[in-house]
């Protein structure tokens, strides 16, 4: 499909052992393209500005690392303004992305696919001034993907998730928000509230993927109310563990755009990394404007 290949790396993504599988990684992908440049990342926004920099010189950016790499893949794309197909190859930890567009783990045959594979268009979020490819998130469990140590998450793998999560109980704070989607305005404490495209939600939480679409033009909002006795939050988990996300305490619904306003500034989660603190946040649903390289169609 694509004659020049610019491969960029995230060096530090959990998955990723050995410099002479790198070497292996381009082999591979020049044996199906003309050109196969690889370029590692240093330190964070570096392939945003790799993107912006490099975007008309090649037909696939592709990128290996995790969601946060990616976030700034496409970070770079919207920037630039530009139709440049996008490979991903999943090395990350939890790998959101790559669950909701059933992307193989396996970098080898990962790379295969992005090679063989078709474009599918893609939704991206939009927050304020940034992007987002899967979630936008604030409240309980939201710093765990940031807060994480690195060489924690390489050893521990998701276990690492889960065990800052435990850690994160008891610092659950109640955050009044106001939203106004769809030309309605509610008020609501909750614990957790999510704008997603994703069908995974922070490694823990799996959307119905007949309901969930990431080319529909619309984005996912979950609310979860915060639990005034012990009783409430146990039944909050049992129904996130079965799936449920219609439930007094839960609220599951599909929105194009839509602002959300609290009376201090809350701490924000971008696909994964700290994406600043924010007293009002616009998010808009901007359709079909990644054009993403799958093997096989979302089912």
């Amino acid at each position: 499909m694509s004659k020049k290949v610019l491969l960029i790396v995230n060096p530090k993504a959990g998955k990723l052992k050995s410099r002479n599988r790198l070497f292996a990684l381009v082999r591979q992908i020049s044996m199906r393209a003309d050109v196969c440049n690889m370029v590692m990342t240093k330190r964070p926004s570096d392939a945003t500005a790799l993107v912006e920099k490099n975007h008309r010189k090649y037909d696939m950016i592709a990128c290996l690392g995790g969601d946060g790499t990616l976030n700034e893949v496409i970070t770079g794309i919207m920037n630039a303004e530009s139709d440049v197909a996008l490979g991903f190859i999943p090395a990350g930890t939890t790998n959101d992305f790559a669950r909701s567009h059933q992307l193989v783990r396996n970098i080898r045959q990962s790379a295969e696919d992005i090679m063989t594979g078709k474009i599918v268009p893609l939704d991206i979020g939009q927050f304020e001034n940034h992007y987002f490819s899967y979630i936008a998130s604030i409240g309980a469990f939201t710093a765990v993907s940031y807060k994480t140590p690195q060489p924690m998450k390489n050893f521990l793998g998701y276990g690492a998730y889960l065990l800052f999560s435990v850690s994160h109980f008891a610092s659950l704070r109640k955050h009044r928000v106001t939203i106004r989607t769809n030309g309605e305005v509610v008020m609501e404490d909750v614990i957790f509230l999510a704008v997603t495209n994703s069908t995974s939600v922070a490694g823990m939480l799996r959307y119905p993927k007949d309901k969930v679409r990431t080319d529909d033009g619309l984005l996912e909002l979950l609310i979860i109310r915060y639990p005034k006795t012990l009783t409430q939050w146990a039944d909050i988990v049992m129904q996130l563990a079965k799936g449920n996300y219609q439930h007094p305490m839960i609220e599951m619904r599909s929105v194009s755009s839509l602002t959300i306003e609290s009376p201090e500034a809350l701490n924000w989660c971008l696909d994964g990394e700290f994406g600043g603190a924010y007293k009002k946040a616009d998010i808009h649903c901007l359709p079909k404007k990644i054009n993403l390289i799958l093997y096989k169609p979302l089912q």
